[in-house]
């Protein structure tokens, strides 16, 4: 949330080369951030023992995701970049219905044990990935603490 001082303002990277000094979240947009932590990503994302069917993940370098679908309904994405060997995870969305029943858990999961199979160098931009790998330390120290174009 705002809490009226502009020296706290949150700058989120993106393609357009913020953070640059020149552009910052909207109000909204910053409280949905502030309220991610490792804790309200648990609380939030609960696995549902209702779930009858399984989850498929897959990576689409050609739409820079890992999507998750569900009876071929794709459900929640992990948006990246990529730039040469490096993969920059910036964004995990889920939609509103599916929400609450484990599925970016799940996702997330399946992404960073995609990486760590691959080999493949990443950054953590997204607050939901950074929480989850916070609230799972066998997935500690896969993602390179350099460069993240901050």
């Amino acid at each position: 949330m705002n809490t009226g001082d502009d020296s706290e303002r949150f700058e989120y990277p993106d393609a357009a080369g913020y953070p640059d000094g020149s552009g910052t979240l909207d109000e909204g947009t910053a409280a949905l951030v502030d309220e991610v932590t490792a804790d309200a990503l648990r609380a939030v994302d609960t696995p549902s023992e209702d779930a009858d069917a399984e989850i498929e993940v897959r990576r689409d370098d050609e739409r820079g995701v890992f999507a998750a679908t569900l009876e071929g309904r794709e459900i929640a994405t992990i948006r990246y970049d990529l730039d040469g060997d490096r993969i920059t995870l910036i964004t995990t969305t889920v939609q509103p219905e599916f929400r609450g029943r484990g599925i970016a858990t799940d996702l997330i999961a399946d992404a960073l044990d995609d990486l760590r199979e691959q080999g493949t160098r990443f950054t953590v931009l997204c607050p939901v990935v950074a929480a989850f790998i916070a609230g799972n330390p066998e997935y500690a120290g896969l993602a390179d603490a350099g460069d993240s174009g901050a």
